[in-house]
């Protein structure tokens, strides 16, 4: 993750991600991306708070000016492991 300029390597969709790491995510791990776009449909909720997935410009944001949170007690309990 951080060959590709990721600042976290953190679960490739992470919900705790900005505009700019989603935007990423879009361009490197599309699959995903999109998955992550579909899900926030179905529940009614986007994880970046501002506009759903499916909607994101893909020219917003910038992953430089983003702080992203640590992993915590939930990874563990959802992944198993703590990833970050």
């Amino acid at each position: 993750m951080y060959e590709l300029g990721f600042r976290n390597n953190n679960c490739v969709g992470c919900v705790k991600g900005g505009v700019g790491y989603w935007n990423m995510i879009r361009r490197h791990f599309t699959e995903r991306f999109y998955e992550m776009a579909v899900l926030e449909r179905e529940i009614g909720a986007t994880c970046i708070k501002e506009v759903y997935l499916d909607e994101l410009d893909p020219e917003r944001g910038r992953i430089e000016d983003e702080m992203m949170g640590e992993c915590g007690i939930l990874c563990e309990i959802a992944y198993g492991n703590i990833v970050g």
